[in-house]
């Protein structure tokens, strides 16, 4: 399922009826300046990196071409050449005609094909308030010394950094609960992966699922990210003894997990980076200051590897506690502590004991309250 990012943006047209899948169908169009002289089409995975290859065809003088293809369901396929997919498209009609430029950034010409025309629809806004965000993140850790002076700018752009994140997450969250396709939730499900909360994820897989109980891609999904959503379920060092873990502050002091034995320590994997761990950092930090003086502390591991993006992170949080990083990407922790997404944390005891792992929101202060009696 992680493998339908790699989604490239070019030009399409359609014509056909509806098609939900199951039936074979037909792609053909022009192609403008092709990059060879044959052209692919390949049925993407939702849980293996590859993709397999329906049909190929050769691209006449004139740029013309047609393909053919067959799905058990309604899915997700590449259209283009080899090694450089460049066009995708769902399967919801049974003639779609193509018309593209494999050199161009504007989008394809769709005809038929009401399924792509919403997909295209989805990209072209996501890329906009995706491109913006980076934009407003890039400001604020542009902000220097005497800039950082004026509270009412740092201000402005805090709120709007807020604003934009929340308006990249109602359009994938509104995309993922009105589409009638279910191609398109699978691919706004995972270009979701990162950009939201797991278990609000999950939350919106597992309606979708419900929504089109007959859809493999989907039960995939809403099986891979409950998981995600619930890390404890079968976290495999939960416990047992931490792995010990030594990494540098970012003043050089070597600290090892190992040196917080004798106390309760929450070890918070994060980066400066990752919208999800920037929006559930508050939630830490209210933990943090209620149980401190409780025999419990925090040990934040970032997985950042630009310092000074680090730093500048830790500031605007008001992360009070220590934290580390190896600034490696990928940072050794990830492999030594067995997750593949952050926000991720687990909880150690004073023995060294891993007790609990994945604790997001209101699950972290609830497990504290339990243990910090």
């Amino acid at each position: 399922m992680k493998y339908l990012t790699w989604f490239a943006v070019a030009l399409v047209a359609f014509a056909g009826c509806k098609n939900d899948g199951g039936e074979s169908f037909t792609v053909s169009g022009k192609i403008t300046n092709p990059q060879s002289d044959s052209v692919y089409l390949e049925e993407l995975s939702y849980n293996t990196p590859e993709t397999k290859k329906l049909d190929s065809a050769k691209v006449d003088k004139d740029g013309n071409y047609t393909l053919k293809g067959s799905s058990s369901q309604q899915n997700l396929f590449m259209l283009g050449f080899k090694n450089n997919p460049t066009v995708i498209l769902v399967n919801d009609a049974k003639d779609i005609k193509i018309n593209f430029d494999p050199n161009g950034f504007h989008f394809p010409e769709v005809t038929g094909s009401e399924a792509t025309k919403e997909l295209y629809t989805f990209i072209k806004d996501y890329f906009q308030k995706d491109s913006a965000l980076a934009v407003t993140y890039q400001q604020l850790n542009a902000l220097t010394e005497e800039t950082a002076k004026d509270s009412n700018h740092v201000r402005n752009l805090q709120q709007d950094y807020t604003n934009r994140i929340t308006a990249l997450g109602n359009l994938l969250s509104s995309t993922i609960n009105n589409s009638k396709n279910p191609a398109v939730v699978c691919f706004v499900l995972d270009r979701a992966r990162g950009a939201m909360a797991p278990e609000a994820l999950a939350g919106l897989a597992e309606s979708a699922a419900k929504r089109f109980p007959q859809h493999a891609g989907l039960e995939n999904f809403k099986k891979d990210l409950a998981k995600q959503a619930n890390p404890n379920a079968d976290y495999p060092l939960l416990n047992q003894q931490a792995p010990d873990l030594t990494m540098a502050t970012p003043d050089g002091k070597k600290i090892s997990i190992s040196n917080f034995k004798g106390k309760y320590v929450l070890v918070d994997f994060w980066a400066s980076w990752c919208a999800p761990c920037r929006q559930e950092n508050p939630n830490v930090v209210e933990a943090y200051n209620k149980f401190k003086n409780k025999n419990f502390d925090i040990l934040g591991v970032s997985l950042d590897d630009d310092k000074a993006a680090w730093i500048k992170a830790i500031q605007d949080d008001h992360l009070a506690w220590t934290h580390i990083s190896d600034l490696q990407s990928p940072s050794a922790a990830a492999s030594l502590y067995h997750f593949d997404g952050i926000p991720f944390n687990v909880l150690i005891d004073p023995q060294g004991k891993i007790i609990a792992s994945g604790l997001r929101g209101p699950a972290l202060e609830q497990k504290l309250n339990e243990v910090l009696q």
